[in-house]
C-alpha cells in the first residue's frame, strides 16, 4: 500500500496533457518523493523479507482519480490514423544538443509473470508458530539487547571491522562466483552495498550463493538484477542505558558481531554506481559489507505487456519525448521499473476522454494507442519509470531522445520500450 501512497503522490505532479511536442520533464522527477525503502534496514531480521509488489486495483483508482484533464486530438483523423504505424518523418524528431546517443543492448527474454500482493519470505522455517511482533516465536529483535538470528557465515577472528575486511574467504567468494545464465557481472568484490529507488526486497543465504540468488530474482515480478555481498552485523540489537526506544535497562552498545550472506533484488539495471552503501553505525557498533558483486539481466530482458497490449517493441536505450501532435501526455512513477502503471495510466487518460467526450455530445473521442516506458537513471542511479502516451503506433525510430542534463545532473534513458493496443482504438462510439 505504501508504494501505492508514493505514487498518488508522483501523480500529483503530472504533467498537463496537451496535444503539443514534449521535452523531458526535469520537474517530474526531481520533485517526485523517493520510495520510503531504497535498500534492506539496518534491523532487517535474517532469514525473512517482505517483496514489493504493485496492487494493481488499488493504483487504478489512484491514477483515475488523478487524470483531471481531459486530452482533445489536434490533428484531424487522429483516430483514423491509429491503426497505421506513423515513421519519423515529422518534425517531431527534433534535434536537441542536449541528446546523448549511448545505445544500450537489445533484450531477448521474458520476465516472471505480474504479482498483486505484498508478501513476506522465509527461507528457513521456524520451529513453532510465531506469534505476532515477535520472531519463530520467542523474541522480538528490535527489543533492547535482544538476541539477533544468527548469520551463516564464519565467526571473524579478532571481532573488529578492519579484520572483518580483511578476511580473505570472503574476497575468495567474490572473485570465484560464477556468472549465471542470462546475467551479466556490473561489478565484483566491492566493500559497498547497492542503493537505489528501485529496491524489491532481500533474502539472507547460508552461503554465498550466487545461483540461489539469481533464482530468488527469477521468481520475483520486476526484478532484473540482484546484489549478493557478506555484511558483519550485530549479535544483539544494540542498546545503551537512556536510549529512548530502551524500557528494560538494557545496555549492549557495541555487541560481539554475526556474518550475514545477503541478496538484495532490484527492479532496474544496476553498476558499481548504485552501490553505495559501505555500512552504518549502529550505538557503537560497526556494520560492514564485503564481497558485493552485482549481476544485471536488463539487457537480457523483455518486459511483460499489460492485458490487452502487444509484446513490446524495443527502443535501443532510446526514448521517444517529443511526439508531435500524436503525444497526449506524460508522468514518471518512482520506484522499480513497471511498464504496468504506464498502461494504468493510458487507460484512465482515454477513460476521461471519453466521458468528456460523451458530456459534450461528441461523435467521437481522442484515444490512447500507444505509450512509451522507460527508466529514468539519475548520475547512473535508476529512478523510476517515465510513461509518454500517444494516440497512434509511433514507430521505435522516433526514440531519438537518450537524456539531458539538468545542472550538473545527467538524466540517462534505459529500458526503454514501445506497448500498443493488440486492438487499435478508432476513436469512435
Amino acid at each position: 500500500m505504501r508504494s501505492n501512497i508514493i505514487l498518488a503522490a508522483a501523480i500529483a505532479r503530472m504533467a498537463s496533457a496537451a496535444p503539443a511536442p514534449q521535452m523531458f520533464d526535469f520537474a517530474a522527477v526531481l520533485e517526485a518523493p523517493s520510495p520510503s525503502v531504497t535498500g534492506p534496514p539496518q534491523t532487517a531480521v535474517a532469514n525473512a523479507t517482505s517483496i514489493y509488489s504493485v496492487d494493481t486495483a488499488s493504483l487504478a483508482s489512484v491514477i483515475s482519480s488523478q487524470v483531471t484533464s481531459a486530452v482533445t486530438a489536434s490533428i484531424t483523423g487522429a483516430s483514423a490514423s491509429a491503426a497505421s504505424t506513423e515513421l519519423p518523418t515529422s518534425s517531431a524528431l527534433q534535434k536537441r544538443s542536449a541528446i546523448s546517443t549511448v545505445p544500450t543492448t537489445a533484450s531477448t527474454t521474458t520476465t516472471q509473470g505480474q504479482s498483486s500482493t505484498l508478501t513476506s519470505s522465509s527461507s528457513t522455517a521456524c520451529p513453532t508458530t510465531p506469534e505476532a511482533g515477535t520472531y519463530c516465536g520467542f523474541i522480538n529483535p528490535e527489543d533492547p539487547c535482544a538476541p539477533q538470528p544468527d548469520g551463516y557465515g564464519p565467526k571473524v577472528v579478532p571481532d573488529t571491522p578492519a579484520a572483518f575486511s580483511a578476511y580473505p574467504a570472503f574476497q575468495a567468494n567474490a572473485n570465484s562466483a560464477v556468472t549465471p545464465a542470462n546475467y551479466d557481472l556490473v561489478f565484483k568484490d566491492l566493500n559497498a552495498a547497492t542503493s537505489a529507488n528501485s529496491y524489491l526486497g532481500f533474502y539472507t543465504l547460508k552461503t554465498y550463493d550466487v545461483n540461489g540468488c539469481a533464482n530468488h530474482c527469477d521468481t520475483t515480478n520486476l526484478c532484473t538484477a540482484f546484489n549478493i555481498y557478506i555484511e558483519r552485523d550485530p549479535s544483539l540489537n544494540p542498546t545503551a542505558n537512556g536510549d529512548s526506544s530502551n524500557s528494560t535497562g538494557g545496555y549492549c552498545p557495541d555487541p560481539s558481531s554475526i556474518t550475514n550472506y545477503k541478496c538484495s533484488l532490484w527492479g532496474a539495471s544496476i553498476d558499481a554506481t548504485s552501490a553505495t552503501n559501505t555500512g552504518q553505525g549502529r550505538l557503537n557498533f560497526t556494520t560492514v559489507v564485503v564481497a558485493s558483486n552485482g549481476y544485471d539481466k536488463t539487457n537480457h530482458t523483455t518486459p511483460v505487456a499489460p492485458p490487452a497490449y502487444d509484446p513490446p517493441k524495443n527502443c535501443t536505450g532510446g526514448a521517444i519525448s517529443a511526439g508531435g501532435n500524436y503525444w497526449l501526455g506524460s508522468t514518471f512513477y518512482p520506484g522499480p521499473f513497471n511498464p504496468t502503471v504506464c498502461g494504468i495510466y493510458a487507460q484512465a487518460q482515454v477513460a476521461l476522454n471519453k466521458q468528456t467526450a460523451k458530456a459534450k455530445g461528441a461523435s467521437c473521442y481522442t484515444p490512447v494507442n500507444m505509450f512509451n516506458a522507460y527508466t529514468i537513471h539519475k548520475n547512473g542511479v535508476a529512478q523510476g519509470t517515465y510513461c509518454s502516451i500517444f494516440n497512434t503506433v509511433l514507430s521505435p525510430a522516433y526514440s531519438g531522445f537518450r537524456g539531458a542534463w539538468s545542472g550538473n545532473e545527467f538524466f540517462g534513458v534505459r529500458q526503454s520500450w514501445a506497448f500498443s493496443l493488440s486492438a487499435q482504438d478508432s476513436g469512435n462510439w
